[in-house]
């Protein structure tokens, strides 16, 4: 039996594909109808622009405090060092689109430069041995680098990061899928990015009162409402999700000030990383450059193989040209399948569930998708005596069992496509010159992202 249906990873354990021999059954929940523009878009949009001159001075102000704490940020030679290769822009772009930030090359910069150099004790990160020694072991890094941020932030000027803090999103900028308004993730209709924002806007939430009950409500002196609250609680967290990085080396997640200005490139192979200083014991920061750049290139870094999704929810954009993207099916074992037992037994005996998400990416899909199909529809006349064991799943001269693989596969595809709002075109929206003023800039970014997981299904589709 199949029920298709796409996984994000997000959903539910009952949201899943369920296939056997000779049953195709759908989904048959209602989509109520999609809301019309809301005026409000339009004057969403005619909100006045922010004063860039407070984002220069808290930038030179930052620049300034970076120097003062030993980073080399100097565009001029000094005794014995060549200058800076970068600077910060405060609007960069790519592909033509605002991406808000960055660092560009001040000059030519070869394959291999060290481009950043940041030192250890400027980075903004929590001790694990401090949590233990505190009780609060149960914690895990967000948690406690989350409560670290929060309590910072409250220090005002006595915090060694304030001007850090003053260059960082605003509320208002914070434009991360999981905290949309209501108008504007309804645009996200049919894609399985809006179940996956409502779980993790969720999610923080359930986050947020387990620390409440187990760590704020007991000391109400060190953790007061007014400071810890559930939307301090959300800012921090998407502050972490948006800029936080993994410092493999030293196995923490830190916060890295002037590195979390690059922005990511699913193309770049470079990655943020600790090293150990020369004759020292401490650490710096560090980057090098994975290809050369030209001067006022913008220049990137990698987030990891991202699909839209994630980057749409942990940082607030998408790419249309994203090689990592993909949707998932979800595919399980029927238990009205006469060989469910001894199938699922099989399954068990190698180590898998009876139900398997594979990814689709618009250039391909994984040859497993076919091999499970085939062993989920299998049944007397195919196995025989054979073992499940010995039996070859990579077998596609068996017509019958082939063209039933086809017609799974187009079903999930038209069904899939169903559940995208016919009322909306995609293409005719954001190839509009008014579409500026038509739809808000979430809105652009949700039918993008429908856009995009629509042509890996119909690509799919076509293939088949």
């Amino acid at each position: 039996m199949i029920n298709s249906l796409l996984h994000c990873g997000f959903l539910e354990k009952n949201q899943n594909l369920k296939i056997g021999r000779n049953f195709l059954i759908g989904n048959k929940k209602k989509i109520k109808s999609f809301k019309k523009f809301s005026i409000n878009n339009l004057k969403n949009n005619l909100e006045f622009k922010k004063n860039s001159n407070q984002d220069t001075d808290a930038k030179d102000k930052f620049l300034s405090w970076l120097s003062y704490n030993n980073v080399y940020i100097f565009n001029k030679s000094t005794w014995g060092r060549a200058p800076h290769q970068c600077f910060v822009s405060n609007e960069t772009t790519d592909e033509g689109e605002p991406c808000g930030r960055g660092l560009l090359a001040f000059k030519k910069i070869q394959q291999g430069e060290k481009l950043i150099e940041i030192p250890e004790n400027l980075i903004l990160s929590v001790d694990r041995d401090q949590i233990k020694n505190e009780g609060n072991d149960f914690l895990n890094e967000y948690d406690s680098l989350g409560i670290f941020l929060i309590q910072q932030m409250a220090m005002g000027d006595k915090s060694k990061w304030k001007i850090y803090f003053d260059i960082l999103p605003r509320e208002e900028d914070l434009n991360l899928g999981f905290r949309w308004n209501l108008n504007d993730i309804v645009f996200l209709r049919g894609s399985k990015t809006l179940n996956a924002s409502l779980y993790l806007k969720e999610k923080i939430k359930i986050q947020f009162l387990r620390l409440e009950k187990t760590i704020f409500s007991k000391n109400r002196l060190k953790y007061p409402v007014s400071i810890f609250n559930l939307a301090q609680w959300e800012w921090a967290l998407s502050i972490l999700l948006s800029r936080a990085i993994f410092l493999q080396n030293l196995k923490k997640v830190s916060l890295v000030p002037y590195a979390d200005f690059m922005n990511h490139n699913p193309f770049s192979t470079s990655y943020i990383n600790s090293k150990k200083i020369s004759f020292s014991k401490n650490h710096e920061i560090v980057m090098y450059a994975d290809k050369d750049y030209n001067k006022f290139d913008q220049i990137f870094t990698t987030y990891g193989q991202k699909t839209n999704l994630e980057l749409l929810l942990l940082y607030g954009f998408i790419l249309e040209r994203n090689p990592f993207d993909s949707i998932e099916l979800r595919i399980s074992l029927s238990d009205k399948d006469s060989f469910f037992e001894k199938k699922k037994q099989f399954m068990i005996e190698c180590e898998k569930t009876s139900e398997i998400t594979f990814p689709i990416f618009y250039y391909k899909y994984p040859k497993e998708l076919y091999e499970f199909l085939r062993f989920c529809i299998s049944n007397q006349e195919e196995l025989g005596s054979t073992d499940l064991s010995d039996f070859n799943f990579n077998d596609e001269n068996n017509y019958e069992i082939e063209k039933i693989i086809r017609k799974l596969v187009l079903f999930s595809c038209e069904k899939l496509l169903k559940n995208y709002s016919k009322k909306v075109s995609e293409e005719k929206i954001l190839n509009s010159l008014n579409s500026n003023f038509l739809i808000s800039k979430n809105q652009k970014m949700a039918l993008k992202q429908s856009k995009c997981e629509k042509k890996i299904i119909q690509r799919l589709r076509n293939n088949l």
